[in-house]
Formats: structure tokens, sequence, C-alpha cells
């Protein structure tokens, strides 16, 4: 029962334990010192054991020197007597002498032929084979002298210990368990007494936190007196009187925060109706800048194109030329960032050969004015599935960029051609090796700040590319920088 309700503890089942621990201990205690004095007294009864047979040894050794000394004597003060006579005076010695003694050692002499002579018992060879017996032949006489000591006694001795002991033992298991008992029981009342009172201070402060619940009153600690519990009812109270003040200042904050939301909310509403007016101001002035950049751009390239149709070409109008186209691109690139998200660029099947071809022409001014010629190796006939105005992005941006990062008096390579299922263009300059690749389509990024731009064109091309599934590749090694992209076929 203990061990199902291990995990669902409670103070009297924790004393209870405690309680039948002490009463086991008590009991393998009691039993340890019961099997000790047990080898003990198995050690007492060995020692008195052998003692009692080194006394005996002693006693019937005595014994037989006694009886030696007897028969020599007796040999010397009469042995001009016949044999006989001899004896008969051996025999009358010994009766004399053993009578005076208290010993019960028994003696005989017998003659080899086995005639008794004396013998202190009825029989004097049937001793038992425990029986300790000397023997001693006394050849003058032809005699055999003996003394030998009964070891039955030691039983009767053995027995009486025995009994001492099981005597002792049984009062000293009834003294152990005497207190044992009185031990358990006054622990048991103790345990009843201090239970009882634990348990009532305990069901006064569960009482307590069943009404602090409600009103948060805090508990009397004049009630209680163990001092753990007054430790956690101090606890309890300081918890109790935060948790009052958090209440209140939530009863408050929510008296106000009816108040509160409806002026954020108008603030809110301000802030947004600002932030919408700033925005629609914005693309309104972004898209007003874009028209008015366009007509003056437009009104140089037609004067000039009108000039070179009526003079000969002027190297400074070339150069003019070359900005403008440069400025149109940067136009083009913002006009398609204000219109991408509310326009849908349909897609047409496209000469691709003819498209790229046409818009080298145009930046052949543009190259020329940096001292650049564009070689072109175009194959002819290739057509792509596209929107026109997504790839002049993509075209325009990477050609003007080949012609502002480029050496000066170098060729620029525009090279278009098919490659299994995949057209691919490419465009290649011998200018400086780009340090951030993984850069450089981010917006506003530039590799060369001292170049000017807004670093808008790469980042709209790789816009694009990710819409129509076009894979990009950049080499740059110092010398030249090649950018590939791998359209799919029309």
């Amino acid at each position: 029962m203990l061990l199902k309700r291990k995990n669902n503890k409670s103070i009297k089942q924790i004393n209870f334990m405690a309680i039948v621990f002490a009463g086991i201990f008590a009991f393998i205690s009691a039993c340890l010192i019961v099997v000790n004095e047990y080898l003990e007294f198995q050690k007492e009864i060995k020692v008195v054991e052998e003692n009692y047979i080194q006394s005996q040894k002693k006693s019937a050794s005595s014994q037989m020197s006694l009886l030696s000394n007897i028969v020599e004597y007796r040999f010397a003060q009469s042995h001009t007597l016949s044999k006989e006579k001899i004896l008969a005076k051996i025999k009358e010695d010994i009766r004399y002498i053993t009578s005076e003694m208290e010993e019960k050692n028994h003696i005989f002499v017998h003659t080899k032929s086995g005639e008794v002579v004396y013998s202190s018992s009825e029989v004097s060879t049937n001793y038992l084979p425990k029986d300790i017996v000397f023997t001693k032949e006394y050849p003058p006489l032809d005699l055999v002298l003996g003394s030998w000591v009964s070891t039955s006694d030691i039983e009767v001795v053995l027995k009486q210990k025995k009994q001492d002991y099981d005597d002792k033992i049984i009062g000293f298991i009834l003294k152990i368990y005497m207190l044992t008992l009185f031990l358990y029981l006054v622990s048991t009342i103790e345990y009843r007494y201090v239970n009882e009172i634990m348990g009532r201070e305990i069901r006064f402060i569960v009482e307590s936190f069943k009404g602090a619940a409600q009103n948060y009153h805090a508990i009397n600690m004049e009630k209680i007196n163990f001092k753990e519990f007054r430790e956690i009812s101090s606890h309890a109270n300081f918890m109790l009187g935060k948790i009052k003040e958090k209440n209140n200042a939530l009863v408050e904050l929510n008296s106000t925060l009816e108040e509160l939301v409806e002026q954020k909310t108008q603030e809110l509403k301000k802030s947004v109706a600002f932030t919408q007016e700033l925005l629609e101001k914005q693309d309104r002035f972004v898209k007003n800048a874009i028209h008015e950049i366009n007509t003056p751009l437009s009104i140089i390239l037609i004067n000039i194109d009108l000039y070179n149709l009526k003079f000969d070409k002027n190297p400074y109008l070339v150069k003019i030329e070359a900005a403008v186209k440069v400025l149109d691109n940067i136009y083009e690139d913002l006009a398609y960032v204000v219109k991408k998200d509310k326009v849908v660029y349909e897609k047409v099947m496209v000469d691709f050969s003819k498209f790229i071809s046409e818009r080298i022409a145009y930046f052949e001014d543009v190259a020329l004015g940096k001292k650049l010629t564009i070689v072109s190796e175009i194959e002819p006939d290739i057509f792509i599935l596209f929107n026109e105005i997504e790839l002049q992005r993509i075209c325009d941006n990477n050609i003007s960029n080949a012609i502002k990062y480029s050496f000066e008096n170098k060729a620029l390579h525009v090279r278009l051609r098919e490659q299994a299922e995949q057209v691919v263009f490419e465009v290649q300059n011998s200018g400086e090796k780009i340090n951030q690749p993984d850069k450089l389509f981010d917006r506003y990024y530039r590799e060369d700040k001292a170049r000017g731009g807004f670093g808008l064109g790469l980042n709209i091309v790789k816009e694009i590319c990710d819409i129509n599934h076009v894979d990009i590749q950049i080499d740059s090694d110092g010398q030249y920088t090649t950018f590939k992209y791998f359209f799919v076929k029309g």
C-alpha cells in the first residue's frame, strides 16, 4: 500500500513510515545482538570444554605419577618379601592414600597376565573412547599401572552452561522487545500528538488560502505554532499582498482601458491616413518625375538623330548621345519599378537574335564614348517566349553595366547561342574582379560606388529572372567578367 501511494505522500504517511522503519531497525538490531551473543556463547562453550579436558588430563597425570611413586617406594622397602606380600602392601598403600584424596579419578593396577591387583572402580578396562587414560608398565613386578578419568561430566557442565545462556538470552530478548515496544508506544503517542497539531495548522492554512482566493485576507500568524509553517505563511502573505496590489492595478487599468484603446485607435487612424497620403504623394511625384524626365530625353535623342542625318557625326554629340542613353536606361528602370506591380506583362514569341542585335546597335554610341567596341556573336533565328519590356531590362542593364565597368580600349563581347533545350545570353567585358557576387543583385548595392548609379538595374534583372525561371551564372577572375543567362527555348 505504501509503495502504491508513494507518489501521493502526506505527513501522516511519512510519520507512519518512519515509525515502521524505526521498529524494523530495532528488531534487526535486537536480532544482530542475539546472533552476536550466540556466537560468543559458542566460543565460551569451546573454551570451557577445552579447559575441562586439560584439567582432567592434569588430574589423571597427577594420579598416575602418585601411583608410580607408591609402587616404586613399596618395592624398594619390601623387595625382600615375596611378590604376593609386596602386592598386598601396594594395594593397602593405594587404598590409604586414595581415601584421603577428593579427586574422582580412577586408578588401577594389574599384572601383565590380567590379574587385578587394585582398581578404584568395578570395571577398570571398560572406559569410553572419550575418556582420558594414562598407563605405565613396571617391569620389576610385571605390573601395569593406570589412571583414567571419565569425560561424561562435561555434558552436565555444558548443559548447565546452555541453560544459563538460554535464560540469559530469553531475559535479554524480553528486555529488548519490551524497550522496543515502549519506544514504539511513546513514538506512536508523540506521532499522533504532533500529527494532530500539524494537521490542524495545515487545515487552517488551507482554509486561509481558500478565503484568500476570494477576499485576499492574510493568514493569521498568531494561530500557527510551527516555525516552518510560520515561514510558509509569511511568504504566502507577502505573495497575497503582491497579488492584491497587481489586482488593484489591473482593475484601475481596466477602468481606463477602453478610453486608452479609443485614444490609440484614433492616433493609429491618423497615422495610417498620414502614411497613405505620403505614399500617394510620393507615387505621384515619382510618376510625374519620370514623365518629366522622359520628355526632354526624347527631344534630345530625336534632335541628335536629325543632326546626324543632316550632318556628319560630331564627337561631342556622340558623347552627349551616350550620356542621354544611359539616362534613358535609368529612366526605363524607374518606370518598370513603378509599374511592375500594377501592369501584367504578357509573354509573346520574341526573335531573340533580332532583339539583341537592335539593343547592341542602341548602345554602340555609348560604347564608343568610352572607347570600347562591341563584338557580337549571335546565332540567327533564336526564339523565346518572353515579355519584350522585361527582356529589354535584362539586355539593357547587362550591356550598360558591361560598358560602365569595362577597361578602356577593350572589346566587349555579347553572345547568344542555343545549348540543348536552353538559350544562353552572355555578356563579357574586361574589368576588375567582382568581390561580392552574392550581393551583386541586392537592391541599392554597388560594387564600385565611384561609378555612380542607383543600384537598381541588377536587382530588377534578378526579379525578372526569378519570375521567369531564368538561371544566372557569374564568372569573374580579375581579367574578364561574364554574366550568363539561361533561358528556356521558345
